[in-house]
């Protein structure tokens, strides 16, 4: 079934007379005026939650809201460069940081752009690992937090600004912008510290549906996107999913609705495949679709960054959607899909001219997931599982502040060659505790490896090896994830989604720590409690985690670890 207007074709199989069913029935029952004037009706019968769906739907807007601020960004990056500025850093978590990996990764730096990097985890030897890469003075720092309270942002903001104030004394805020909502704690601050500018969002715009925000643009801006033309995308793609009046053919629907009953029928992983050019889109994805439909143990899984096989390793649970480039042929992706068709596999194929592209499909995208939420019977715009984690880890750096150090993580499972295994099952080393631990998978499973690490080339290959031994060895889908990162993305659906998933946690030691101004712990003492905080969150909903500490040496301990691995699995 192609979509013409915007370069989309779906094969969906046995599976497409119920969602061409599903689209009439919402079609009939007015979908598209009743979705413009968010009628949350469409999403639950409860009033709370009601009230709640209609107070987060300001972006529906924002590409026309915003287009009306580009002269404005525009100013701001002018002044920025003009000013001496040679390098920015945004400093986000989750939707605050997301939007802006995409662009910068997915767009060539315009020639008279900034330098742009995005800080987006606790780990030390990362934040060391940047500063040394940066000269402060000429560094702009952009603090990016919705609610002015996220604590990895204000923990960023705190070391950076004392930095700058040894350098610069009272001057130090020159070097500093914030992005965050009307009123928050972070407005005040930013005016205390004599920031150079602020960016007031929008209050109705949750963070995952913020990359054609402020939050996103001003980024994009600085990394020489035309953020205009990223915008005019969207707006046409606005216009065809209904804002100005019903439509024969509305991108949106059609996605939101395909995947949604897909979903319902058992194909709840969605596997997105894309060439390496545009693979960073998969954080972003990743973030929207987990955060949004894994509640009620309810959800799709996002998976993301797994090699694509052949249609004999996948069982009945994954639709694969494919993002790519028109002009771009990806052979050796197109052939393993047309397989995959030739299988019963749905197969859903998207796209792009040119990354501008992607303005129109962040806005196609943000419109499909509500529509999954409507299909599912749930409400997209809330998270009300991330908090757990969050909770979990304030209690631990009480007691870190208190104490002066961690609790103890308990006596491990095995230890073998100065990696310790914490597990619930048993094991006299690690070979046997892996083995005893996947034993515990079914068919429809997922695996989730969480590494709280400094993530290196040779890490990601090494996690990416440890994806490809389960997935070859039990046919399972796997997504990994470096924390803190993933608590504010793929952390909802881990707690809030169906109990599927086999969570295995990296740590290591710190030994290039931090200290974090103002306080009694490190950087490393909150990465270390954001880890032993979400372990307990998984733990507390029944979720089946292991805790791999790695010791001084990740990269080593990895590879041993990998080496267990294959004899657990055989």
């Amino acid at each position: 079934m192609p979509d013409n207007s915007f370069a989309t074709t779906y094969h969906l199989g046995q599976y497409q007379v119920e969602i061409d069913a599903k689209t009439k029935a919402l079609n009939d029952q007015g979908f598209t005026t009743r979705f413009w004037q968010k009628d949350a009706t469409l999403w639950t019968q409860d009033a709370e939650a009601q009230k709640s769906i209609r107070t987060y739907m300001d972006w529906l807007t924002t590409p026309d809201v915003m287009a009306g601020n580009v002269a404005e960004i525009q100013q701001f990056v002018q002044d920025a460069k003009q000013d001496g500025f040679q390098h920015a850093v945004v400093m986000g978590m989750g939707g605050s940081s997301m939007a802006p990996i995409v662009f910068e990764r997915c767009f060539r730096r315009g020639a008279a752009a900034l330098p742009l990097s995005i800080l987006d985890t606790t780990d030390p030897g990362t934040i060391a690992q940047l500063e040394a890469s940066l000269s402060l003075r000429e560094t702009l720092f952009m603090v990016s937090s919705k609610s002015g309270t996220t604590a990895e942002p204000l923990a960023f903001n705190d070391y950076f600004f004392a930095k700058l104030k040894a350098l610069k004394g009272d001057k130090a805020g020159e070097n500093f912008v914030a992005c965050t909502d009307p009123g928050s704690h972070m407005v005040d601050q930013a005016k205390k510290e004599g920031f150079r500018y602020t960016f007031e969002n929008f209050a109705g715009v949750g963070g995952r549906f913020s990359a054609l925000t402020y939050f996103g643009l001003v980024p994009a801006a600085l990394h020489g996107v035309d953020v205009g033309a990223l915008l005019a995308g969207a707006q046409a793609m606005m216009r065809a999913c209904g804002s100005q009046g019903a439509v024969a053919d509305n991108p949106g629907l059609a996605l939101g609705t395909a995947l949604g009953v897909l979903a319902q029928q058992g194909r709840d992983k969605l596997t997105l495949i894309t060439p390496e050019s545009l693979s960073s889109l998969g954080l972003w994805l990743e973030q929207l679709f987990a955060e949004s439909t894994g509640k009620q143990g309810k959800g799709i899984l996002p998976v993301a960054g797994e090699p694509l096989g052949r249609p004999d390793e996948y069982g009945h649970d994954r639709v694969f959607v494919y993002v790519g480039y028109e002009n771009e042929t990806d052979q050796a992706n197109q052939d393993k899909l047309t397989a995959l068709e030739a299988a019963g596999h749905p197969v859903i194929s998207i796209r792009l001219k040119e990354p501008l592209d992607l303005g129109r499909e962040f806005y196609r995208w943000e419109i499909a997931v509500a529509v999954v939420g409507i299909v599912l019977q749930i409400n997209p715009f809330d998270q009300p599982d991330v908090q757990a984690a969050k909770t979990a880890t304030d209690k631990l750096m009480k007691e870190v502040t208190e104490k002066g150090k961690l609790p103890s993580a308990g006596q491990p499972t095995a230890t073998q060659a100065g990696i310790s295994y914490y597990a619930e099952v048993a094991g006299s080393d690690a070979a046997g505790v892996l083995k005893a631990f996947f034993a515990q998978a079914a068919p429809g499973n997922f695996v989730t490896l969480q590494a709280y690490l400094h993530e290196t080339d040779k890490l990601n290959q090494q996690l990416a090896d440890f994806r490809q031994l389960v997935q070859d060895k039990l046919r399972l889908a796997t997504t990994s994830g470096y924390g803190p990162r993933f608590l504010h993305s793929t952390g909802q659906y881990h707690k809030g989604g169906p109990n599927t998933g086999l969570f295995v946690q990296f740590t290591a030691d710190h030994p290039q720590d931090l200290p974090l101004p103002g306080r009694t712990y490190t950087f490393g003492t909150f990465e270390n409690a954001q880890a032993q905080g979400d372990l307990q969150a998984l733990r507390d909903k029944g979720r089946r985690a292991i805790h791999i500490h790695l010791g001084p040496d990740p990269e080593q301990s990895m590879g041993t670890v990998l080496a267990a691995l294959k004899q657990a699995l055989g």
